[in-house]
């Protein structure tokens, strides 16, 4: 082995630094198992990079396809102990509160109060007149004895720093406007509050036009935020040993209302759609892209009916629709449109989950096409709508009469019920335990499938001689099989089912909506739209669906994505930099313990202590449920 000689410890460090940096490259240009690469990450780095295996590994580093890299991660580095203490510290130069601002005036006053008057020895100042500046008043003092007056109007609340020509606004409207985004309250609602509080309230003009002008500053903001998100993903790809720029996302739409179709008017009964896609790479899941589609115009609705037919949107001056009225909402566009901006960015989608009835993953390949024409984009199943579908079936399928052992026509309807969410829960942790078991490999779940599909059949004809090799959820025992197991068919004491050939092969076709292999190519890798549909219940506070905001939109739409992937208390803070706030240091530390108190209460819900008490009160409603029922007919 040559040796080599080096002049200082720094040329030595910087050898090493090179080769470091060459390692690295090697692992880039060389395949997974050839060379293995280690690193250390802070400790939010590593929550990111690392995730949860389909095995129940914690450190794995899974690339588009699920499979882990050959990237080895130390602990993390502890975060430091100042940055702990000062982070999102806000400090206010200056006064900090307006109480402050106005006993600053009064002192103001006092000095400026003439010193040589005869008539006044201790001035006394009151309120001599008010201008009303929005929530706030700019206003002059008067001194009781001898009568003087300030000379100009005084400002006794905080400004927000604007670059727009003429006064800066009251930092009050501003965050009032900023506050109202990420609530269901619009500014008709918001002046009627403040009425019943003995709040006289802004015009509603003015409201409307802050409104206006702060939803376009936290677009803006939300679009970088959510371009730096793209970023860091690619990072993350980098760090997991993948440099390809491929994400997987899951998306959804959104329509402003419960109905498509409606009885008063032809065409659509929604206005207004809106698509998000959220990445699955992370834990975190954040919101990437978001794209809208929009029928609303005030104004040219307005002009259209003074007379001025000839206006149409969108198109003229101030258009706020991008879609034409007549244009049917379309979740292709939307992905097409998500597709382009993530294809700006250089981040190319590789696996979309959508929903049953979505064409969003088409549409995201064709905005893809535009910067790589042989691009393709594979769609995957969201489980949970699957087991709807699966639900739906099995409850309008023809069984037999004898399959259950009601009486009664309805009796044996409500077991149908029952015996078809029993089926979709199954499904569900079947599904789970595969992925689990063989660590997301498709070849060995493909080649368990038709076992596990027998073994489903039989258990529910009454023959479990093969659930404890092959089910993966019944035991096979007299206490430890899926009969006692389940929540549905024990509740409802359904302790056996008499099938025949013909229920035999509809359970087979039912149960192969989840169980096959097909099937399972759509949900290999373990993705759902839940937290698209966790989002799109998110925009229903900003954006009611009993609700039109035709101006507004948008700004509300991207407050609410910029919270999500943010947090609560940091986004407030940035929104109101971003339009010119500077938050007193009270109003920070009050900020700060709501963020807190509404993190704990989202990582509460994922406990497993808290979704199992979810389920025995799930199951304590069904048993609470059938007994009242019980009591109510032998009252008859």
């Amino acid at each position: 082995m040559p040796m080599y000689i080096y002049a200082n410890v720094q040329d030595a460090q910087d050898v090493v630094v090179h080769a470091s940096e060459q390692y690295a490259l090697d692992v880039t240009h060389h395949g997974p198992g050839q060379l293995r690469s280690t690193t250390r990450l802070t400790t939010e780095d590593f929550h990111l990079v690392s995730r949860t295996g389909a095995d129940g590994a914690p450190l794995a580093t899974p690339d588009c396809d699920g499979q882990s890299s050959n990237v080895r991660l130390l602990r993390p580095k502890p975060e430091n102990v100042l940055n702990l203490e000062t982070k999102g510290r806000i400090s206010w130069h200056g006064n900090d509160t307006n109480s402050d601002m106005l006993v600053e005036i009064i002192r103001k006053a006092g000095l400026s109060h003439p010193v040589d008057s005869p008539d006044c020895k201790n001035a006394i100042f009151v309120l001599y007149d008010k201008k009303k500046v929005g929530l706030v008043s700019k206003i002059k003092l008067k001194c009781e004895n001898c009568g003087y007056i300030t000379p100009k109007f005084e400002k006794p609340y905080k400004e927000a720093i604007s670059a727009r020509r003429g006064p800066n606004p009251a930092a009050a409207n501003v965050g009032l406007a900023v506050g109202l985004q990420d609530t269901p309250l619009g500014n008709t609602r918001c002046r009627l509050l403040l009425a019943n509080m003995d709040i006289p309230p802004p015009s509603r003009s003015s409201m409307q036009r802050t409104s206006i002008r702060i939803g376009t500053a936290v677009k803006e903001v939300n679009l970088n935020d959510m371009a730096q998100k793209v970023i860091k993903l690619k990072e993350i790809n980098r760090r997991r040993g993948n440099p390809k720029a491929e994400i997987n996302i899951a998306m959804d739409g959104r329509y402003n209302s419960t109905t498509i179709a409606s009885r008063k008017r032809p065409g659509q009964n929604a206005s207004q759609a809106v698509g998000i896609a959220v990445e699955t790479m992370t834990d975190r899941q954040y919101i990437i892209a978001a794209a809208v589609q929009n029928k609303l115009c005030w104004q040219g609705a307005w002009l259209r009916g003074k007379g001025f037919i000839d206006v149409q949107c969108p198109g003229h001056a101030g258009c706020t629709a991008n879609l034409h009225t007549q244009s049917p909402l379309s979740e292709f566009e939307l992905g097409k449109v998500i597709g382009e901006q993530l294809g700006i960015q250089g981040a190319f989608v590789k696996y979309a989950t959508t929903d049953g009835d979505a064409r969003s993953a088409a549409g995201v390949e064709e905005g893809l096409r535009l910067f790589n024409p042989m691009w393709k984009v594979e769609r995957q199943a969201d489980p949970t709508h699957l087991g709807q579908s699966q639900f739906k079936k099995c409850y309008s399928a023809k069984f037999s009469r004898a399959m259950f052992s009601a009486k009664t026509r309805e009796k044996q309807q409500e077991q149908q019920k029952v015996f078809s969410q029993d089926v979709k829960a199954r499904c569900t942790l079947v599904v789970k335990e595969l992925l689990r078991k063989y660590a997301g490999d498709m070849h060995q779940i493909k080649h368990a499938l038709p076992h596990v599909l027998n073994a489903t059949v039989g258990c529910y004809d009454g023959d479990c001689s093969r659930c404890r090799r092959h089910s993966h959820v019944c035991g096979g025992g007299a206490t430890n099989s899926w009969w006692n197991r389940s929540v549905f068919l024990g509740t409802h004491g359904i302790t056996g089912l008499c099938m025949d050939d013909n229920d035999t092969l509809l359970l087979q076709e039912i149960l192969k909506m989840k169980l096959s292999e097909s099937a399972m190519e759509l949900m290999k890798l373990g993705t759902s739209t839940q937290k698209c549909e966790a989002i799109n219940r998110s925009i229903s506070i900003s954006l009611p669906k009993n609700v039109n905001c035709s101006r507004n939109m948008e700004g509300r739409l991207a407050s609410t994505v910029h919270r999500l992937n943010n947090g609560l208390a940091s986004i407030s803070t940035q929104k109101l930099a971003a339009v010119g706030v500077e938050l007193s240091a009270q109003t920070a530390v009050s900020l700060r313990q709501i963020g807190k108190e509404a993190e704990y209460q989202k990582n509460y819900a994922k406990k497993a202590e808290t979704v199992k008490s979810r389920l025995f009160s799930k199951h304590r409603h069904l048993q609470e449920h059938l007994a009242y029922k019980k009591e109510k007919k032998c009252k008859k």
